[in-house]
């Protein structure tokens, strides 16, 4: 029986950040195959690729005992010591996190720890994911980028087996998600505008809006439509929004984790940026476009001017998206 190598991945960023550093992550796992995998940071996200990258655990950063891992002074935990030792090859993202945790994976008996920076220098435009694969192939990491779509666990389809029927959505009806918010409103397209997309596909689709713990403009969509009648699921766990999204027809959002979402999944979509740089950050996969008006003050992210009038937002009109969208939910199979 051939020995695994037992390899550690760190990842402690947001959901756009962690699918952005999905292909990284599978390249470093080619290079140790067969391997053991553990996943260090925040769980709910964590499982998201667990499956894919076939992590047998998953560990959460905020533990309180994670904190001897960034003590600045010489405390140990027998419990890590016992814990990290086994472990052989570690991945960590983030230079801030990166630093701190590779000096903590160090004293816990972890040799071999790479380091990426989850973000390019300021004066380059190369995407991140490039970005990273680049950082990490400077190690001497070599594989095949693979450009499948997120591999989800199966408790995730099951959910969405189980969803669609309780709401009267049956396979093939066809399903139109979208997400109106994201990690800061300044991103946020107009809710008038989603809500006149909503309705122009209202005979066509189903609309489900999907809505989240942050302030995301799903109230303000609700009070325009004139039409659309949609199923809204609120602050739904990952997985199981994950799940929903997979059997959906098309997705409309913003530059947000769940825009990255549905695109890592393989699911035509549709994101909208603004004063982000779509160059850099934009959602990857083989059925993504981007609806984006390059003017003179965009992408400005993150130094957005106190009298930015949002014209790089405002002026995409939502007949622009409904012609994008067209071809996925009009014409669909």
């Amino acid at each position: 029986m051939m020995n695994n190598k037992r390899i550690l991945i760190g990842h402690a960023g947001g959901i756009g950040d962690l699918l952005l550093a999905l292909p990284a992550m599978r390249l470093f796992c080619q290079n140790f195959s067969p391997y053991e995998l553990a996943l260090l940071g925040y769980p709910e996200r964590l499982a998201l690729i667990s499956g894919d990258l076939r992590a047998q655990t998953i560990y959460s950063i905020d533990s309180a005992e994670m904190a001897y891992l960034f003590s600045p002074v010489d405390k140990t935990s027998s419990n890590l010591k016992t814990f990290f030792s086994s472990w052989e090859i570690a991945l960590i993202f983030g230079q801030s996190l990166g630093q701190g945790l590779k000096k903590g994976l160090q004293k816990y008996g972890i040799k071999e720890i790479f380091v990426i920076n989850n973000f390019p220098k300021k004066n380059g435009r190369i995407h991140i994911r490039d970005h990273l694969i680049a950082d990490l192939k400077s190690f001497g990491i070599k594989g095949v980028i693979e450009k499948s779509p997120l591999q989800l666990p199966e408790e995730a389809e099951k959910f969405a087996q189980q969803f669609w029927p309780e709401k009267n959505v049956y396979p093939p009806q066809r399903v139109l998600a979208i997400h109106p918010g994201s990690g800061n409103p300044a991103k946020n397209w107009p809710p008038q505008y989603f809500a006149q997309v909503a309705d122009y596909f209202a005979d066509l689709a189903k609309i489900l809006l999907i809505s989240g713990p942050a302030p995301d403009g799903v109230p303000e969509v609700m009070s325009k439509l004139k039409k659309a009648k949609p199923i809204i699921v609120h602050n739904l766990p990952l997985l199981k929004l994950a799940g929903l999204l997979k059997s959906c027809l098309a997705f409309l959002g913003n530059d947000s984790g769940i825009t990255h979402l549905a695109a890592s999944l393989g699911i035509p979509t549709l994101s909208i940026f603004g004063p982000t740089d779509p160059q850099v950050w934009g959602p990857q996969g083989e059925n993504v476009q981007i609806l984006y008006a390059h003017s003179l003050c965009s992408p400005c992210w993150p130094n957005i001017p106190n009298n930015c009038r949002r014209s790089c937002l405002n002026d995409l009109a939502a007949e622009m998206a409904m012609e994008r969208l067209a071809t996925w939910v009009k014409f669909a199979k």
